[in-house]
């Protein structure tokens, strides 16, 4: 826990160094594997590139790619706790006059779950003392989306993933959910106190 902690933590610390050189930003949000856990994220993305691009209409659209870590929380009632890491990579698609983008990605994750195992009855209270194991699985997932980029402060992003759960001591098993929260425009943020 101390290990999650001191990394969400350097997450947020280290985004604020790179927050005056591009449009990074900050996302908070619901994240529901399965579609029926429960779970939050947190997550800075690093913007790489971006680039604009006129067609022959005039229509000018802006082409962004984000490298975005994030840490993300879920409970599965009952039967386990499960910690997720999954640096991704971002390409977002906008017309520039418009607000709204697309989005896709493709991550790399890194899953730790706290899985219920045996209990011990206590026959005095009726309290059961369970016993939790930890398993350890790479998730590869990719992920389609959209999104408002904030005007100023504020935007929001909804995505639906779909991934792999690999672990060596089990059957391989589909991770997908839904994801959605707001983002914080950390450059606007830095510029309304200079």
């Amino acid at each position: 826990m101390k290990t999650l902690l001191g990394l969400i933590i350097t997450l947020l610390l280290g985004g604020n160094l790179f927050a005056q050189k591009a449009d990074n930003a900050l996302l908070v949000g619901y994240f529901g594997p399965y579609f029926t856990n429960v779970g939050g994220t947190v997550g800075y993305a690093f913007t790489l590139k971006t680039w604009e691009k006129t067609s022959a209409n005039k229509r000018s659209k802006r082409h962004s790619l984000q490298l975005l870590p994030q840490v993300g929380y879920y409970h599965q009632p009952r039967v386990s706790h499960n910690v997720l890491f999954n640096p991704e990579v971002s390409y977002q698609w906008q017309k520039l006059d418009k607000r709204f983008c697309l989005l896709a990605a493709v991550g790399t994750a890194y899953q730790l779950n706290f899985k219920k195992e045996d209990g011990i009855l206590n026959l005095g209270t009726g309290d059961i003392d369970y016993k939790y194991k930890q398993l350890h699985s790479f998730v590869p997932n990719i992920s389609l989306g959209f999104g408002a980029a904030p005007r100023k402060a504020i935007g929001f992003y909804f995505k639906a993933y779909y991934g792999r759960q690999l672990r060596f001591d089990a059957v391989n098993t589909a991770f997908i959910g839904l994801s959605t929260g707001i983002l914080i425009n950390l450059k606007y943020k830095n510029e309304r106190h200079d």
